[in-house]
């Protein structure tokens, strides 16, 4: 058998197995352009959506909260801010974030407390914290990662649920983004008919299995792809975070005015 032959079946074994996969014939793709079709995917030029959210504890204590979020993209660029509506303890809490694309400007996050009438400004440090109780993190909230954080390595394909998925793994690229970021890997398992991520277990700094996401339910919104329902579970403390997603409203010429400090204090206004 020829060294070329040997080549081809390997080659071969890999696509049946899923170390490789391939676009067209001959073309194969990478996990870095995987991750850039996340990024890039459509998602409208703007979003409105409201958010019912439970916060269940081990022992089965329930909390209930209910939110609205906007989006507005500039380029490869977002600004969001998302607001709690109810209940009456944490209404007009809010949270504005401008992501910038790439890693040379550093995100910006404003938490509003209103209790207190203070913004709190979230630095890189502080991406691994938790996000009011839940068991998404500040820089889980922005849903898609910055890119140029981590190494990417296509590990195969998996069946999710029915949806052919890439398995793609993320890590950071030094310790301190590991320590900023609050994980030392990630697994993402992206659907290959639409470039969604519905599912991303991920591991601690110590390297600990620590929690899994799930998008459970995605369907299409005005011809997008949109998550309406997903599952945050830390399996290390037995709580997780249950989101559902409503009256989306895509592309309706949203107003730069939303996105700044000033809203952020003054609460939501339809």
């Amino acid at each position: 058998m020829t060294l070329q032959k040997i080549a081809l079946m390997v080659f071969a074994l890999a696509i049946m197995t899923g170390m490789v996969s391939v676009l067209s014939y001959g073309e194969e793709i990478t996990a870095d352009q995987i991750m850039q079709r996340v990024d890039n995917r459509d998602d409208g030029d703007d979003l409105t959506q409201t958010i019912y959210q439970k916060l269940i504890d081990r022992r089965g204590g329930l909390r209930e909260r209910y939110m609205v979020a906007l989006r507005k993209d500039y380029r490869k660029d977002s600004k969001s801010i998302s607001y709690f509506l109810k209940p009456a303890n944490i209404r007009d809490t809010a949270l504005l974030t401008y992501d910038y694309d790439g890693v040379a400007k550093d995100d910006d996050q404003w938490l509003y407390l209103p209790a207190l009438k203070k913004v709190r400004r979230i630095s890189s440090s502080d991406r691994g914290d938790y996000f009011m109780g839940t068991d998404f993190t500040f820089e889980d909230v922005k849903q898609t990662p910055e890119l140029e954080d981590y190494n990417w390595t296509l590990t195969g394909s998996e069946n999710i649920d029915g949806h052919d998925c890439w398995v793609v793994q993320g890590v950071p690229k030094t310790g301190d983004l590991q320590k900023n970021l609050g994980y030392s890997k990630t697994v993402n398992y992206i659907r290959k008919d639409n470039d969604i991520a519905i599912r991303i277990d991920y591991w601690d700094r110590k390297g600990q299995e620590l929690k899994h996401f799930n998008a459970t339910e995605v369907k299409q919104i005005q011809d997008i792809w949109t998550a309406m329902k997903m599952v945050m579970e830390n399996i290390q403390t037995g709580h997780r975070t249950e989101m559902e997603f409503s009256d989306q409203q895509y592309n309706t010429g949203m107003s730069d005015r939303k996105f700044s400090e000033r809203m952020l204090k003054r609460g939501y206004r339809k």
